[in-house]
């Protein structure tokens, strides 16, 4: 006779049969419903959605110091992508469940759910969380250099996605900070020809274009959309006031 296989999947089952023989139909389907919510709420099995969820904490961790700023961005992002009521369950089961702290462990969830032409997207999203609060950290920076090297990413590369999301000031008196706040959308520094900065805008609307981003959820699209503006907007600034 064959082994049955147990785990938490087939537990409600077991209990439909059991409250069938023990009870009734009602008493049979009662006991499977409250049976596989129970260890869907407690299971240890990590999913993509909570998986993205512990590195968000501990990104905002990193630095030793969690900003308020930060968490809103988190919550919203959940909310908007996932729904309110899953959100919530997310947020729930981060705290009650040991969700494994391991990096690795982490990233490998994610990369099961995202092909490999949406790391990029994965990427702008930790530093777009990390530049919440208006800078990115030490910690911060070593934590995505981190996350962005086990993705495939090298050092050069994520230090240009990195650009995009810092406002940076300078003391030439050449340029002004607008323009160099523009640049610096486009990961561009002050002193760049016209060919970089139109070389950069074109590669910047490849990365954002919605051919990338499907699959992706919405929370992503909308974040990606926001960027593409703002992108756009700094072209066109830098196209009349600095080529």
């Amino acid at each position: 006779m064959a082994a049955i296989s147990l785990n938490y999947k087939t537990y409600p089952y077991i209990a439909l049969v059991i409250g069938y023989y023990a009870g009734s139909y009602l008493g049979a389907i009662s006991a499977f419903l409250f049976v596989r919510e129970y260890f869907q709420t407690n299971s240890k099995e990590v999913g993509y959605e909570l998986a993205l969820l512990k590195i968000c904490s501990l990104l905002i961790k990193s630095d030793g110091n969690v900003d308020n700023n930060e968490i809103v961005f988190v919550k919203s992002f959940f909310n908007k992508t996932f729904g309110v009521s899953k959100s919530n369950k997310l947020f729930k089961q981060l705290k009650e469940l040991d969700v494994p702290s391991s990096t690795s462990s982490l990233v490998e969830i994610i990369k099961k759910k995202l092909s490999p032409v949406k790391y990029y997207t994965m990427i702008q999203f930790l530093y777009a969380l990390a530049s919440s609060d208006g800078k990115i950290t030490r910690g911060e920076d070593d934590f995505i250099l981190n996350i962005g090297a086990q993705f495939g990413f090298d050092p050069e590369r994520l230090n240009q996605i990195r650009n995009q999301f810092v406002k940076k000031e300078t003391k030439s008196k050449k340029y002004d900070s607008v323009t160099v706040e523009h640049l610096s959308v486009l990961g561009l520094k002050p002193g760049v020809s016209s060919d970089v900065i139109k070389k950069a805008y074109r590669d910047l609307v490849k990365e954002y274009h919605p051919d990338k981003l499907s699959g992706m959820s919405d929370g992503i699209k909308n974040l990606a959309k926001e960027k593409f503006q703002e992108i756009q907007n700094s072209y066109e600034f830098l196209i009349k006031n600095y080529v």
